[in-house]
């Protein structure tokens, strides 16, 4: 980051919140109406699981190869690009009648939010280096804002009519967003002239302790994703408590986004990262022992207020553990193994979940994040073992907050 402060702060940062938000809304709208492609469309368990995994090796394929051009200067473009393509998307779901329709709406809404979300967190990042964890608490609680509402939006939508309802209407209200988009502008950071790999940055050590940090979130949400509703079900929650639980578990993220930011910019987003997520990893060992759905719930909702507190952290580290010039690289990059690392952890849990029992599959993801934490802990460490605080101007060499 550059020593003072560009002019991109504040309402220009706007666009970049709203078409996250709208774009994480309709893609949580998607994979909520899971169940009615298989009740209206007839489609078997294996064709909506591969309706969702094309959309996320998409995105997978986005973050890899896109995010690099917004460290060239084209962050904006691929803002509006990303949401036309949404769009697009959109409109292939609400008129599809077969599989190939879904998997290539899925498909392209994937794309589209691969190109979008590492180029906003560029431009928060760059905006103002005084004000990064509270830009990026901003941009987390705009993105987890969008999917807690998605799925209520959806199924409001899908009683007023059928399961096509809810895509037109995403489809239209992202069509406000397109002015939003017009108004985006390139930072004026340090850009990536010489065309670098993405893969150059595994050379760095401190950018591949960040990224273990983040896989440990990850492996925490894939596990959630796959066990939790089925514990859930197992002990007597009907199809309504569970949506009720899951609001319940998610609100506490985009409320507590925005002040997690501050604080670990403050306290320094290594030590901010991997304490929450140590704290979380305490709770995930106790979602297989405790009895009753009520229990369950409570220590779930504390787990994700930690979760919110600690969700902006995880960018900052990667953002001070690479040049300026590299920022979209390196958070499309680490995005991009999350998404593998989320992926590979919802199949281990599902499969330990269903060979031993709840209290096994939990022990098991709360192990692996703790060895990623540690691992990830010692790779971060300033070469010097001195702290940095964030409102210091500091050497390239050392862009890591303690």
């Amino acid at each position: 980051m550059s020593d003072a402060p560009s002019n991109t702060s504040g309402p220009k940062l706007l666009p970049y919140f709203l078409i996250l938000f709208g774009m994480s809304a309709g893609l949580s709208s998607v994979i909520t109406l899971g169940a009615e492609f298989k009740q209206e469309l007839g489609f078997s368990n294996f064709e909506i699981g591969l309706t969702i995994f094309s959309g996320f090796a998409s995105s997978f394929i986005a973050l890899i190869t896109l995010s690099p051009q917004a460290d060239r200067g084209h962050s904006p473009i691929l803002l509006k690009s990303g949401l036309i393509t949404g769009i697009v998307a959109l409109l292939f779901l609400a008129i599809g009648d077969s599989l190939w329709y879904f998997i290539v709406g899925r498909s392209l809404f994937g794309f589209a939010l691969g190109a979008i979300s590492p180029a906003a967190k560029r431009t928060v990042i760059v905006s103002d280096s005084k004000e990064i964890g509270k830009n990026l608490g901003k941009l987390g609680a705009y993105d987890a804002a969008g999917w807690v509402l998605g799925p209520a939006i959806a199924a409001a939508l899908n009683a007023i009519n059928d399961f096509r309802t809810p895509f037109w209407g995403m489809a239209i209200a992202l069509t406000f967003f397109i002015p939003t988009a017009l108004k985006a502008k390139p930072d004026q950071a340090e850009r990536d002239l010489e065309k670098k790999r993405p893969s150059d940055l595994f050379r760095i050590r401190r950018f591949n302790g960040a990224v273990l940090i983040l896989v440990a979130y990850f492996v925490f949400i894939g596990a959630f994703e796959s066990v939790w509703v089925l514990e859930m079900d197992s002990r007597g929650a009907s199809n309504w408590q569970i949506g009720i639980a899951i609001t319940c578990a998610a609100l506490p993220i985009p409320l507590l986004s925005v002040k997690g930011g501050v604080l670990a910019q403050r306290f320094g987003a290594r030590r901010w990262a991997v304490g929450t997520l140590a704290i979380i990893t305490v709770f995930v060992c106790t979602f297989g022992l405790v009895e009753g759905l009520l229990a369950l719930i409570f220590l779930t909702i504390i787990a994700s207020s930690f979760e919110g507190l600690g969700l902006p952290s995880g960018p900052m580290l990667v953002s001070v553990s690479v040049p300026e010039e590299r920022q979209a690289a390196a958070q499309g990059l680490a995005a991009s193994l999350q998404v593998a690392a989320g992926a590979l952890a919802t199949i281990m849990a599902a499969a330990i979940y269903e060979t031993t029992n709840d209290t096994v599959a939990w022990a098991v993801t709360a192990s692996v994040m703790a060895v990623l934490l540690v691992f990830g802990w010692v790779l971060t460490k300033p070469p010097d073992g001195k702290p940095i605080k964030p409102d210091v101007t500091f050497d390239l060499k050392r862009r890591l907050f303690e």
